[in-house]
């Protein structure tokens, strides 16, 4: 796992696990307040949305950055080996998919926290 971070760039990966790892502690928080007073705000709901969500436009951005960066080397030295190219694109690809992964984790906790209040609302 920390290997990840590292090759998918500190910055950029601490972004993405910090939005995304928030929106997933928010979740149980807003779960725990659900279990104790049976409804939560649709605040709380907002924010698990905007957290995952914004972990993967962050995973996003990072990796605009990161194929940036190998652009411009790939054009500083032509004769870079397909091999080289490809790792590139690879190491581009970790953040999006960390974030993406983490978005779907806090939109099933959004759905689920969603489907729930909404239910006790009706009885």
């Amino acid at each position: 796992m920390f290997d990840f971070i590292i090759e998918g760039g500190v910055i950029g990966m601490s972004t993405v696990m910090i939005s995304g790892l928030g929106a997933i502690v928010w979740s149980i928080i807003s779960a725990a307040k659900f279990s104790k007073a049976g409804c939560i705000t649709k605040r709380h709901l907002d924010a698990i949305l905007f957290l995952g969500s914004l972990s993967f436009f962050l995973g996003v951005l990072w990796q605009g950055v990161g194929l940036s960066q190998a652009l411009s080397v790939i054009q500083e030295y032509p004769g870079i080996s397909p091999a080289a190219i490809a790792g590139g694109i690879r190491v581009s690809m970790i953040s999006p998919l960390t974030g993406a992964v983490l978005f779907a984790i806090s939109g099933i906790f959004w759905m689920s926290l969603r489907y729930m209040n909404a239910k006790k609302a009706e009885s």
